[in-house]
């Protein structure tokens, strides 16, 4: 019996016409059955027209990413990689926690 042939292609890459740019401030994420979904969003302030009512902010979502499992197993390998660089560069990444987070844990 043979094993099944492997076989490595190049792939010639370049930016598609519809390739977008944005900068996330926010990050969501859904497990479907076949895929995983990254909800990429910016959050921005709403500027208060009454000094005392209570600040407000809006999240537009701008992208959503649907990955494959595997594409996400190496996207979370490479975003290590990312991380330990950034962090050994920058010093340790922090995640700021809101009082609601801390009832949930």
């Amino acid at each position: 019996m043979n094993g099944a042939k492997q076989a490595t292609l190049t792939v010639d890459w370049k930016y598609a016409d519809d390739f977008r740019r944005i900068y996330a401030t926010n990050v969501f994420g859904l497990a479907g059955d076949h895929d995983y979904r990254l909800f990429l969003g910016v959050t921005s302030p709403i500027m208060q027209t009454n000094p005392d009512s209570t600040p407000t902010a809006q999240g537009d979502y701008k992208v959503e990413v649907m990955l494959p499992f595997v594409v996400l197993k190496q996207m979370r390998n490479i975003l290590d990689v990312g991380i330990k660089l950034v962090e050994r560069r920058f010093g340790e990444i922090t995640i700021l926690v809101s009082p609601d987070d801390r009832l949930v844990a």
